[in-house]
């Protein structure tokens, strides 16, 4: 049997298979961080911070942006006004939102519209994995170090796969090869647009083997399907990419069901709305094997 596991965990080591990010490369991941335990983040306006909905029952306290490793002084640390998960995460959309105590002064990123995500999130199209996770196919070590890796789309609607959560499917989550591990939870995977990458996933899950626990690829939130939540929620406004569809614009959001969001069925684009200080984390401290807090989870039929 397989077992999903959240790609958390109180130590930040990175993708599986990835090469270290360079300063710059992606200025809007972001870590984020509880007083035991650590997650990766995207921001998405410049104070919003998208995330995995199982990483806010940790009481994130602190978000460093623009820092490509956590460990060392440097980037903006920012503190959490708020955290709010989706309702029911754990059954529905497992993400999650905090809130800055001010604007970062990172760029923030596009999320992309329905309509790129039905033209170029296909079987086969590689997709940027980015995170703040464990490096080791074990699921062991320490490191605090953004890395990023290339992988494959495998399930674009995740209808097929028994690790993808009947539901929301199809077409609320997708999966991708091998790459993710514990630290990585919450964070970006872009997708190539014509107008730069957008964020097209967040990381929820992975499925564990018994001898190797990370790198055997996982199953990402669909960051289009939550737009319309975050918005309600924030009231800000999410930047889209544009593409060809009978509307540009979110349209209402009428959704009997919120597991269900169907947020601009066929384009989308909009303007992104609107105690700093350096916080080093010791490796010795995250890294404690008490800290490790895996949630096993196993497929649903």
């Amino acid at each position: 049997m397989h077992f999903l596991i959240p790609l958390f965990a109180s130590s930040s080591v990175s993708v599986i298979g990835g090469q270290p990010v360079e300063p710059g490369e992606w200025p809007d991941a972001v870590a984020v961080l509880s007083r035991d335990a650590a997650c990766t983040g995207t921001l998405i306006t410049p104070d919003i911070v998208l995330t995995a909905g199982h990483c806010i029952d940790d009481d994130p306290v602190v978000a460093l942006v623009g820092t490509v490793d956590f460990g060392r002084p440097g980037g903006e640390a920012i503190r959490i006004r708020a955290a709010v998960a989706y309702p029911d995460w754990e059954h529905g959309y497992d993400v999650g939102i905090v809130v800055l105590d001010h604007p970062a002064a990172a760029p923030s990123r596009a999320v992309a519209a329905p309509c790129t995500a039905r033209e170029e999130l296909v079987e086969g199209a590689l997709v940027h994995l980015v995170g703040f996770g464990l490096t080791t196919r074990s699921g062991t070590g320490g490191n605090t170090r953004l890395h990023e890796a290339r992988i494959p789309v495998v399930d674009a609607l995740c209808s097929d796969d028994p690790a993808c959560n009947p539901v929301v499917a199809p077409g609320g989550e997708f999966t991708a090869g091998a790459g993710a591990c514990f630290g990585d939870s919450g964070g970006p995977v872009y997708l190539d647009t014509p107008e730069g990458p957008a964020l097209i996933g967040v990381v929820s899950r992975g499925e564990s083997l018994t001898d190797r626990p990370c790198g055997n690829g996982g199953v990402y939130v669909r960051a289009d399907r939550i737009v319309s939540w975050i918005q309600r929620i924030t009231g800000e406004t999410v930047a889209r990419t544009r593409c060809a569809g009978a509307s540009d614009q979110d349209g209402p959001d009428v959704s009997p069901d919120p597991q269900r969001e169907d947020d601009n069925a066929d384009g989308g684009c909009a303007a992104a709305g609107g105690a700093g200080g350096v916080m080093v984390i010791a490796l010795g401290v995250i890294a404690a094997a008490g800290l490790y807090r895996r949630r096993a989870r196993s497929p649903k039929a």
